[in-house]
């Protein structure tokens, strides 16, 4: 699958664009701590990856107390995560390799891009800021800046609509069965990485359009 057929590209953020897993750890271990619970190792983190940092920090306490938090005391984990993870966002994350060498052609080649993720747009801001490649985006679709989130379709024909491009001549990329559901749901194709989160299952499965190993594979 040759990406230069397409007229816009949507990336999904963490575990495609950027290795994000160890800042979020540390978040997770900090919050932890303050709260008196153990702290999950970063493969567990890597699994829970996915659909916004909130659900990542419930999943964090049903695995370390073995029961499900009530409103208060979730909200309550959270600011303890948010405030944590300000202070260590951008620390240990990292471009996946190819990131910023596709972006570069897609800019030259007038292709138009979007980022789309559950992440909140506080982070993802910073996050693409951080590792320089925000410039590249006309259009960023967060968890708190949409009407509905991954695997719902809207952010993706909300992308559309706003770079006038019909969706059909669109892709996603991603690493989770998410982002393959939002785009069968909105009517583009989607092309997945293998070096993803996906809750440490193989994104196969969930029956891409094509899945590659390096986002360079796609030029």
């Amino acid at each position: 699958m040759k990406i230069f057929s397409y007229k816009a590209v949507f990336f999904d953020l963490d575990g495609t664009l950027i290795d994000s897993a160890k800042d979020l750890s540390f978040a997770v271990d900090e919050m932890s701590q303050e709260l008196g619970i153990k702290k999950p190792e970063l493969e567990k983190i890597k699994h829970w990856i996915g659909n916004g940092t909130l659900k990542l920090v419930e999943r964090a306490l049903v695995y370390s107390t073995n029961k499900k938090p009530n409103d208060k005391q979730l909200n309550h984990a959270f600011e303890l995560f948010s405030n944590a993870y300000r202070e260590c966002i951008g620390e240990y994350s990292t471009l996946f390799p190819g990131v910023k060498e596709l972006l570069v052609k897609l800019l030259a080649s007038n292709i138009k891009v979007a980022c789309i993720t559950n992440k909140p747009l506080e982070f993802t801001d910073f996050l693409l800021m951080q590792n320089m490649i925000i410039q590249f985006f006309s259009v960023i679709c967060a968890g708190d800046n949409v009407k509905f989130k991954k695997p719902d379709p809207w952010p993706l024909l909300h992308a559309s609509k706003e770079m006038g491009v019909n969706i059909k001549d669109c892709l996603m990329i991603g690493d989770s069965t998410h982002d393959i559901k939002a785009a069968r749901n909105a009517g583009c194709d989607v092309v997945a990485v293998s070096y993803g989160y996906n809750h440490g299952n193989d994104i196969s499965e969930s029956n891409p359009d094509d899945v590659v190993n390096n986002l360079m594979d796609l030029i």
